[in-house]
């Protein structure tokens, strides 16, 4: 029997000179979901199952669905409700586990480190923790033992080994591998004879109120752009001398402990 595993992925906004803009209906795959896919798929080819891409957004987001399933995905479920806008990671969070226990059971659950265009790193955890599942971000290795999983990660300097259960649910480290070209003919099969599934606030037992701006507790009040301000200060004296005050005006900006 195969695994049957989820990943859950984003659309992002990108303008004719390739800047990220939620405000341009053109839209790609976020770029940091794409080695959660690559893992996954890795996955299936060791062990057999199935993968499902889902993701929550406006239907212009169907062109981040078609290219993960032109990368191996089977199957595709897009979130899409006017009711939805504007909502916040807890929401969206909520509206994606109300999802996955639809689409249960699975065995793993795969999510980007974090979108390209927001850049919180919320929603994997917090939907993880809606579903009360084990979870370990960034992880860079991940090897089925047995009925039990075996990942690790690099933070801090230190390799970690983690032993979890399934199903369990992870954030993929970004360099984790480097996404191989998709085909020209697989993206043509892939937009002539697979589907994508579209649910929205019915379907998942949400009334209008309870997603979106309204039901979000955390709003974006502005956007705006900030310049990065630089300076350069230069460290007299000999080299032990600089190396003494590079060490304290490193510990004083609070870039080392």
């Amino acid at each position: 029997m195969g695994l049957n595993i989820i990943a859950c992925i984003k659309s992002v906004a990108v303008t004719r000179d390739g800047k990220k803009d939620s405000r341009v209906q053109s839209y790609e795959l976020n770029p940091f979901d794409r080695p959660a896919i690559e893992m996954a798929l890795s996955l299936i080819k060791n062990h057999q199952g199935t993968l499902t891409v889902l993701s929550m957004g406006p239907e212009s987001a169907n062109y981040a669905l078609y290219q993960a399933m032109s990368m191996g995905a089977d199957r595709a479920v897009l979130i899409c409700d006017p009711a939805l806008k504007e909502s916040d990671t807890y929401i969206t969070s909520k509206v994606l586990g109300t999802a996955l226990r639809k689409m249960s059971p699975f065995d793993l659950l795969f999510f980007g480190t974090r979108t390209s265009d927001s850049d919180t790193g919320h929603v994997g955890p917090q939907t993880a923790q809606m579903l009360n599942l084990p979870f370990v971000i960034n992880i860079q290795s991940l090897k089925k033992t047995n009925s039990n999983l075996c990942v690790t990660r690099k933070a801090d300097g230190y390799q970690e080994t983690f032993d979890l259960p399934l199903p369990a649910g992870f954030t993929v480290h970004h360099n984790y591998k480097q996404p191989g070209f998709t085909r020209l003919h697989e993206i043509e099969n892939t937009f002539n004879n697979k589907k994508i599934e579209i649910w929205n606030n019915q379907k998942l037992g949400f009334k209008n109120n309870e997603t979106g701006v309204f039901a979000s507790p955390t709003k974006i009040i502005t956007l705006r752009k900030k310049k990065a301000e630089k300076t350069c200060k230069i460290i007299e004296g000999n080299l032990e001398t600089k190396a003494q005050l590079l060490s304290k005006s490193l510990i004083e900006s609070g870039l080392v402990g």
